[in-house]
């Protein structure tokens, strides 16, 4: 029986988003709202074969992807990161 142990998650509150993910290794990831700049949907060849999408956060450092979600949901969680992002832009103002 091959091992198999992969796991995708991502949480979103008010103060940053929250992207789990692995295969063999566990990886953690908290990206604070305050440093998102922009947020962007993606979908390559095989995404839109199955009628999916990637959504990419950018930081002015890094980059990173919450992969293969419904374009309904992709679209729904852009809005939601961006409201998130200049709300509290505004808060800092």
């Amino acid at each position: 029986m091959p091992y198999r142990y992969q796991f995708w998650r991502y949480a979103i509150n008010d103060n940053d988003v929250e992207i789990e993910s692995g295969f063999f290794f566990h990886y953690e990831t908290a990206i604070p709202i305050t440093r998102i700049q922009n947020v962007t949907l993606s979908a390559g060849s095989v995404l839109q074969w199955f009628k999916l999408k990637t959504v990419i956060i950018e930081t002015a450092a890094d980059r990173h992807e919450i992969s293969a979600v419904l374009p309904e949901t992709a679209e729904i969680l852009k809005v939601r990161i961006m409201n998130l992002a200049e709300r509290k832009d505004d808060e800092d103002a």
